[in-house]
């Protein structure tokens, strides 16, 4: 059946009505969730941070004896459990970040649709079928691609929530669409970090290869090695952890990830 024409406006107004009526509210409902979840997980952190740093400081402060081999190693654990819980901290900050950033892309979203749609009462005459408008609309509606800060931050949410296939999904797709951008490696350490959170640690050493293969220099370099020789560590394949957590410690001396390795290393008795 052939139709008639449908006016541009009256379209635009329906996406307006539908991110200003329907799902807009939703999903910053959604975000402001996230936000206090991630608040309150952040304060218990840090609450367990603080108590670990505390009994560390104890068994530091305690006198040499003949337990002195069994206070080391209480130390070297507890050293590892900080360094681990101030990584927890760093990662649950960049989510609140990303949160923000999501929160702020939902706004100017819905700023948007209210520029587009037209005021109450107005008449919006129609594009006549097949003129230039109406193929121009066409083809912005038909050939139109995911945003990618909307499509990174919705696999984020979903990392963020444990649903960790739909987070993979979404982290793949947007370094198949968006590999040059400034998050595509970060896209490629968070699938790796799904799969270790899965406990697929196979799968999770060969994302996080694919990461330092693309992206040699990338500040998730780091984090990405640490990650590799704790995965290592969870299939018990120590020797392989040792060399790795060694690598971190040389090739990123500065950074919290050598100092979480080599608090590790201390705690498998290897030196660094």
């Amino acid at each position: 059946m052939r139709r008639g024409p449908v006016p541009v406006t009256l379209v635009l107004a329906g996406l307006g009505l539908a991110l200003t009526g329907c799902v807009m509210p939703d999903q910053v409902s959604a975000i402001q969730k996230d936000l206090a979840d991630i608040r309150a997980e952040m304060q218990k952190v840090r609450e367990d941070q603080a108590d670990a740093r505390e009994r560390l400081q104890s068994l530091e402060a305690q006198p040499s004896d003949e337990g002195e081999l069994a206070t080391r190693a209480d130390v070297a654990d507890l050293s590892v459990g900080v360094n681990e819980l101030t990584q927890d901290v760093a990662i649950l900050d960049e989510r609140l970040n990303d949160m923000g950033r999501r929160f702020e892309r939902l706004s100017q979203q819905v700023q948007q649709a209210r520029e587009l749609t037209p005021p109450a009462g107005v008449y919006a005459a129609p594009v006549p079928e097949g003129s230039a408008a109406a193929g121009a609309a066409a083809t912005t509606l038909g050939d139109a691609r995911p945003d990618p800060e909307a499509l990174y931050n919705t696999a984020y949410a979903d990392f963020s929530k444990g649903n960790y296939a739909l987070a993979v999904s979404g982290f793949e797709e947007y370094y198949e669409k968006f590999p040059g951008t400034a998050l595509a490696d970060n896209a490629l350490y968070w699938v790796g970090e799904c799969h270790f959170s899965q406990g697929d640690f196979t799968e999770a050493i060969r994302s996080f290869d694919r990461l330092l293969e693309a992206y040699p220099e990338s500040d998730k370099a780091a984090a990405g090695n640490l990650k590799k020789g704790l995965a290592y560590l969870e299939q018990n394949e120590v020797q392989l952890a040792i060399v790795q957590l060694r690598y971190v410690v040389s090739e990123y001396p500065g950074s919290d990830e050598a100092k979480i390795a080599r608090d590790k290393l201390t705690s498998l008795g290897a030196a660094t």
